[in-house]
C-alpha cells in the first residue's frame, strides 16, 4: 500500500497528530516564509515529540537524521540519529521514497505518504509520514520536520 499525496489540505491528514504537526508548522508561516528551526519550540508540541524527527538538509543528495523520536527509534528497533536518510533504507525502497523528501526540498511544500514499513524481526508496520519544509532564511529549505506513525 503506497499512497502519496503532495501538499495535502490539512482536513486531508487522517491521523491527529499529523494533523496536529501540519497546523503547528502553518501557524510558524510568517508572511508565506518557510519557518525554520529557530521558529519551533518543543515545549508547544510535547505530545508530538516520540514521533518526530528533524533532518539536516545540506543538498539533495545529503540529508541527514538530526533527531529522531523515541516512539520511532522503539517502532523500529534502532536509532538512526546521525545517520544519512538514505542508509535507514534498501537501496530499492530508498529509490522509491526519495521524491517524497525532494518534493519539499524543491517546491517548499509538505508530502505525506502512507505506506509499508518493515521493524524488527521483519515485522510490516502501515505507517504514516508528513514530512514539512524548514528555512533558516525563510526561503532556502535546510531542514525537514518529519512525523511519522505506524497504524497497529
Amino acid at each position: 500500500m503506497l499512497d502519496l499525496v503532495h501538499d495535502p489540505a490539512p482536513q486531508s491528514i487522517d491521523h491527529p497528530g499529523l494533523r496536529a504537526l501540519y497546523h503547528y508548522w502553518e501557524g510558524r508561516r510568517a508572511g508565506g516564509l518557510l519557518p525554520g528551526r529557530r521558529d519551533l519550540d518543543p515545549l508547544d508540541i510535547p505530545d508530538l515529540l516520540p514521533n518526530l524527527m528533524l533532518i539536516d538538509v545540506a543538498s539533495e543528495a545529503e540529508m541527514r537524521y538530526r533527531l529522531v523520536g523515541t516512539a520511532l527509534v522503539a517502532r523500529m528497533g534502532r536509532d538512526t540519529t546521525g545517520l544519512l536518510v538514505q542508509d535507514g533504507y534498501s537501496a530499492r525502497v530508498w529509490e522509491e521514497i526519495l521524491p517524497d523528501y525532494l518534493y519539499p526540498i524543491r517546491k517548499r511544500r509538505p508530502c505525506l505518504r502512507r505506506n509499508v514499513a518493515v521493524g524488527p524481526r521483519e515485522k510490516r508496520l502501515a505507517c504514516l509520514r508528513l514530512l514539512l519544509p524548514l528555512a533558516g532564511d525563510g526561503e532556502r529549505v535546510d531542514m525537514l520536520l518529519a512525523g511519522a506513525y505506524c497504524l497497529d
